[in-house]
């Protein structure tokens, strides 16, 4: 009798842990999405957070990069992607491939003069070069 009152507080002990760590493991998920649950909050927003300046500078990027490809006429597009480099946009933009990481940024200064980094994503389609923006970024002071 002692045996069975002791083993069911032990399997119930057990039962609470295990449902302590999933819960710990499902906040852990919500906090690292936490920019895709902010979204849901802000109606005039969504994850990426693009405004349009920053995408009309992440549109002349693409275009830039496209034309400096057609232009070499590499064999492979990939092979363009080896060294690093940077593209100037604007005064106040550019965009910087770091080969070791095999990341694309795209450096733009935002009207509070707050310089936004964000990483972009590249794919080839067609004998073209898409940029594709995440949201993935960082505000850095000036």
């Amino acid at each position: 009798m002692y045996l069975k009152k002791r083993g069911t507080v032990l399997i119930s002990t057990i039962i609470i842990l295990a449902l302590m760590t999933t819960l710990g493991c499902l906040i852990f998920e919500m906090m690292r999405n936490n920019n895709e649950l902010r979204s849901v909050y802000e109606f005039d927003k969504d994850i990426y957070d693009l405004d349009k300046d920053e995408e009309e500078v992440l549109y002349k990027g693409m275009q830039e990069l496209n034309d400096k490809y057609k232009e070499n006429q590499l064999n492979e597009a990939e092979s363009m992607f080896l060294n690093d480099f940077d593209i100037e946009i604007d005064d106040d933009s550019s965009l910087n491939y770091k080969a070791q990481d095999d990341k694309i940024f795209l450096n733009t200064k935002n009207r509070n003069d707050r310089i936004r980094k964000r990483e972009i994503l590249y794919i080839f389609k067609k004998d073209e070069i898409i940029l594709i923006p995440t949201y993935k970024f960082m505000n850095e002071d000036e």
